[in-house]
């Protein structure tokens, strides 16, 4: 699913540099992409789904099993992103 549909980002690419950089930032999320945000409308998104990625590699360090987490695109809403 796009995440940010003004620089066509998936969530999945999300994911990927999630799980590939725990802990990233969302500004170095979009560096390594070579993009920058334009109208913000993702922000969020991103952010939830990195800080997700993050708690779960975490998580499977400390030898605990994390839950995935359903992160909405629209905050406020149940719709998940996934």
């Amino acid at each position: 699913m796009y995440l940010c549909i003004c620089n066509a980002i998936t969530d999945r690419q999300a994911r990927l540099r999630g799980t590939a950089s725990a802990g990233c930032s969302v500004s170095a999320f979009y560096r390594a992409l070579g993009v920058k945000p334009k109208c913000g409308k993702c922000v969020r998104g991103v952010r939830e789904i990195l800080d997700a990625e993050a708690n779960s590699i975490e998580a499977r360090r400390d030898g605990r099993d994390a839950e995935p987490q359903a992160v909405s695109l629209f905050p406020g809403t149940d719709l998940p992103l996934h």
